[in-house]
């Protein structure tokens, strides 16, 4: 029996079949994960549009779901992933809709194993596709994404190991014509195959260093039927409703994004960069996806003798593709990972390691111990995962975070509302509602704006934003009545509605608060389609009794009691603050370790010139979240309040240690010092203020005002200075300056600031009076 364990091809079996199993554990990992509870917001407009089509029996090239943008020419590139949604949807719910995403994902991550697997290096290949799966998780959202995944996947599959079949033309062909009708990143096909055209043309034209023109090389059948592919899949993508301008519009997408929409990279969560150049060596962020870039660098120096120039061109284009916006980078993890194997596949273990260590008994049992460490690894990972759940409060259970629609992403009830009492017309709404109320609601309501953001444009989403978040009045009065709105939803679900439109529907005349509660506000204009709804469910504010919790019941659990918190910030933004304290109070009866209510309790004492219970609520706040921001300069400001400017500088050094790079830090501590007289730390600190933000003329201002009004003139005009050279607000600047001059007794000096305020503002009537006064006074 010792001479069973000491072979070499004992411990090689035992290697292998342990490598089955950890393949086995990653793909029922994945796919449990891929389980996880639906929280995307584009879905639901699929669903919508997936119904449309169905019951219209066409697909629509022009929008027909938003009024805003009624009749506008849309390309609809996903209608058949629409329409699978849809009867999924119909047929069996949104668990239905997690089964197929998990075979897909299965799909997916099996051919993917495929095109980089060998026995002998099992290993190698399941660690990578374990970071690979853990950045593609971050995907796992029912979006045509999945699909693109999978047809790029294939695409590769095919053309790595059956170039030479001749089904793989057809193959390609039927995957081109789906990819192109399911998702706009179809563009990947033809230019993956275009690709392996220009590298095997470059290898055999060009001398190349090394041995790169002989690795990857094809035979010249093989380069024949790639061409041969790249035309027919270039046909395939002309298979779609609206044929050549269907194909080329992904392309018109790409190109004019960078230029024109800018704004949608600035707000939209998933279109914003993963990392930046100060972030890139940072492990707290994005960690999985910056290993796969490391690694998969890494490869290529290992591997710099026999590097296959397609390769790297392909790695460094889904690099850049993931740079540009978090939706891409499992594209790159999996570019990432056939990097890897590619590059790997060139080079033996005894390159890299010590000969002593690469005995292949030994490599056998280290690759045993490792791939039970994985397997306990992930193991570890998914029971970790299970335990996610929160707290229901209409049922007073837990809901797991897998399987079912999440019920903390959308404004369920308030879309029951609507949906129960049969509301209907033209529906304004914030951008992250308008997918779910087109899913929920389509089409007795239709949207104000949803997902789509190259159908609306810029433009468009520039005036939302100023309608939203600013709550311009003037925009929203042009809106409604160019529109036709009738009804308003809020959603607070995630987080707290803006102050100004939420208090301009509040106190618009002629419209109704019909709805209230955590998820959402609905308003509804008072015209005869909506008036048994109003004067069935009208809300007075002012006699608004907050619902009280059956603490009994509810009993030890600890729960976050964001519906009560929720409601009170829309109740103290609209200023019932009485009930909004009652609401805050409420939940720290159910948590008193939960922070969002100490905030608002703060708030509410400030606004009532209560500055030591301020304090107290600021001051609890920060003990349960030191490294939280706003609620460090919250208890800055109460100490400001209370006159306390010693407490305020401390607690803005604290800021400032945080967010050493924040130009409000330092204007903040710049103004306590000022308020303590200590001018020359004043100064210091305004001056690094304005080195970080060198067009912030407002609180530049600010200080150089209180520095004047306590006498040191000096100092007030160096802050001045600066002032001046934001190139802001010129006119008033230099009255300040001739005012500091005047102070010190420099009456030349002041007037010609006076003048030169003048030469820039004539009419400016403090200018001309303190110059008539210094002219005065310089006679006399």
């Amino acid at each position: 029996m010792t001479g069973v364990f000491m072979k070499t091809s004992f411990w090689r079996k035992i290697s292998y079949g342990m490598g089955y199993v950890v393949i086995g554990i990653l793909l029922g990992l994945a796919v449990f994960q891929s389980n996880l509870e639906i929280k995307d917001l584009d879905l639901w407009l699929h669903i919508a549009t997936g119904r449309f089509i169905v019951e219209n029996g066409y697909v629509p090239s022009i929008d027909v779901l938003s009024y805003s943008i009624q009749g506008k020419p849309w390309i609809n590139h996903e209608w058949v992933f629409q329409v699978l949604v849809y009867w999924i949807y119909q047929a069996g719910g949104a668990d239905a809709l997690l089964m197929m995403q998990a075979m897909v994902v299965a799909v997916t991550l099996c051919f993917l194993l495929l095109i980089g697997y060998s026995r002998e290096r099992q290993i190698l290949s399941v660690f990578l596709l374990l970071i690979v799966v853990l950045v593609y998780q971050m995907r796992f959202t029912i979006r045509p994404d999945i699909f693109s995944l999978l047809f790029f996947t294939l695409t590769i599959y095919i053309m790595s190991g059956h170039l030479d079949k001749r089904w793989s033309l057809y193959a390609l062909f039927l995957i081109q014509v789906l990819w192109t009708n399911f998702h706009g990143f179809f563009f990947l096909g033809p230019l993956i195959i275009l690709w392996g055209i220009l590298d095997e043309f470059v290898k055999r034209h060009i001398r190349l260093p090394f041995e790169w023109n002989n690795v990857g090389r094809l035979t010249d059948g093989e380069y024949k039927r790639l061409k041969q592919i790249f035309g027919v899949v270039i046909l395939a993508c002309l298979f779609n409703p609206l044929t050549f301008e269907g194909a080329w519009y992904p392309i018109k997408v790409m190109v004019q994004l960078p230029s024109e929409s800018k704004i949608f990279f600035e707000h939209i969560q998933e279109l914003q960069r993963p990392v930046s150049l100060k972030t890139i060596f940072a492990l707290d962020d994005a960690l999985h996806y910056k290993l796969l870039i490391y690694f998969s660098a890494l490869s290529f120096i290992f591997n710099f003798r026999m590097i296959d120039i397609g390769v790297f061109v392909f790695w460094l284009f889904f690099l850049a593709f993931s740079l540009m916006a978090k939706r891409n980078l499992v594209f790159f993890a999996f570019a990432a990972y056939l990097v890897c194997i590619t590059n790997l596949m060139n080079i033996r273990l005894r390159d890299i390691v010590p000969l002593r260590f690469t005995h292949e008994k030994f490599r056998h049992m280290t690759s045993i111990l490792f791939k039970i460490i994985l397997c306990f690894w992930m193991i570890q990972y998914g029971l970790a995962s299970a335990n996610r759940s929160y707290f229901d409060f209409d049922t007073f259970e837990r809901k797991s975070e897998f399987w079912g629609v999440s019920l903390r992403t959308y404004p369920n009830k308030a879309a029951d509302f609507l949906i129960d009492h049969q509301a209907q017309g033209n529906f304004f709404n914030d951008f992250n509602s308008g997918a779910y109320l087109l899913g929920r609601c389509f089409p007795r309501i239709k949207v104000f704006i949803d997902g789509r953001t190259e159908v609306y444009g810029a433009d468009f989403f520039r005036m939302y934003k100023k309608m939203w978040a600013e709550g311009d009045k003037e925009f929203l009065d042009k809106a409604i009545e160019q529109y036709h709105i009738t009804g308003a939803l809020l959603n607070s679900i995630q987080s707290e509605i803006p102050g100004n439109v939420l208090k301009y529907f509040f106190k618009k005349e002629g419209w109704a608060m019909v709805y209230f509660d955590y998820d959402a506000v609905i308003f509804l204009k008072d015209i005869p389609q909506n008036r048994k709804i109003i004067e069935r469910f009208r809300i007075d504010l002012s006699q608004w009794k907050p619902p009280k919790m059956d603490l009994k019941r509810l009993g030890a659990r600890n729960v976050t009691p964001f519906p009560q918190t929720s409601r009170a910030y829309t109740l103290e933004v609209l200023g019932f603050d009485e009930a909004a304290l009652i609401e805050a109070q409420e939940a720290l009866k159910m948590s008193p370790a939960y922070l969002e209510p100490y905030k608002i309790m703060g708030k509410i004492f400030g606004k009532r010139k209560e500055y030591e219970k301020a304090f107290e609520n600021f001051r609890i706040a920060t003990m349960l979240s030191p490294f939280n921001r706003e609620v460090r300069y919250n208890l800055a400001l109460a100490y400001s309040d209370l006159g306390d400017w010693e407490g305020a500088v401390k607690q803005y050094k604290r800021i400032i240690q945080f967010e050493p790079n924040n130009p409000k830090g330092y204007f903040h501590l710049s103004k306590a010092y000022a308020k303590r007289k200590e001018y020359k730390e004043a100064l210091e600190a305004v001056g690094q203020a304005h080195r970080l933000d060198s067009s912030d003329v407002v609180d530049l201002l600010k200080i150089g005002d209180i520095i004047y009004e306590q006498g040191d003139f000096k100092s007030a005009q160096q802050v001045y200075e600066m002032a001046l050279a934001t190139g802001k607000d010129q006119a008033n600047i230099h009255n300040k300056l001739g005012l500091c001059f005047q102070s010190l007794k420099q009456p030349q000096e002041a007037k010609d600031h006076y003048r030169k305020g003048l030469a820039i503002d004539p009419h400016h009537s403090e200018l001309k009076e303190n110059l008539r006064k210094l002219e005065i006074g310089v006679e006399k």
